[in-house]
C-alpha cells in the first residue's frame, strides 16, 4: 500500500485484484477469495481481505464476509466507468459517442458537396479503431 498525496491508498497486486473481485460481487469471503482468484490458500486471500479492512476500504460482516465499504479510483480502476455493477472502460462511452454522433450527421445533415460523406466515414472509422484498440488494452491490463 502506498498513500497518494491525497492519502488515497494505491492499490497494487493481489490487494487490487481481491478489491475489484468485490466491487464487481459485493461481498465475499476468503475461500471465495482464494476460489475465485486461485491463491495458493485461503490465508494468503485472508490477509489480502484484512489489508483492504485496515485500509478503511472493506468491512467483514458477521458471516465473515467482507464488502467494499469505500470505493476508490486508483491504479487501473480508474480507467474504468460502472453503470450499476458492470464496469468498463470509460473510453467506450467515447467510442459509442462518436459513432451516434457520425450516424447522425449522416443520415440527418442535408449533402453538402464540399464535405463528402465518405470523408466522415473515414475519419469516423479511424477514431472508432483508436478508441477501440484503446479501450481493448485497458480491459488486458485490467485487475481480474
Amino acid at each position: 500500500m502506498q498513500l497518494t498525496s491525497k492519502s488515497q491508498p494505491t492499490l497494487e497486486g493481489k490487494d487490487l485484484r481481491v478489491y475489484w473481485l468485490l466491487l464487481n460481487h459485493g461481498r465475499a469471503g476468503p475461500r471465495e477469495v482464494q476460489r475465485s482468484l486461485r491463491f495458493s490458500s485461503v490465508t494468503v486471500a485472508t490477509h489480502h481481505l484484512e489489508k483492504l479492512a485496515e485500509m478503511g476500504l472493506v468491512v467483514k460482516d458477521e458471516e465473515g464476509k467482507y464488502q467494499v465499504t469505500k470505493e476508490i479510483s486508483t491504479g487501473s480502476l480508474r480507467h474504468f466507468a460502472r453503470v450499476g455493477r458492470l464496469r468498463f472502460p470509460r473510453l467506450l462511452f467515447y467510442m459509442v459517442l462518436t459513432i451516434t454522433v457520425s450516424a447522425s450527421y449522416l443520415l440527418l445533415a442535408p449533402p453538402v458537396e464540399y464535405v463528402p460523406k465518405l470523408f466522415i466515414v473515414m475519419l469516423t472509422a479511424i477514431v472508432v479503431a483508436s478508441l477501440g484498440y484503446e479501450s481493448w488494452v485497458i480491459w488486458r491490463d485490467a485487475p481480474f
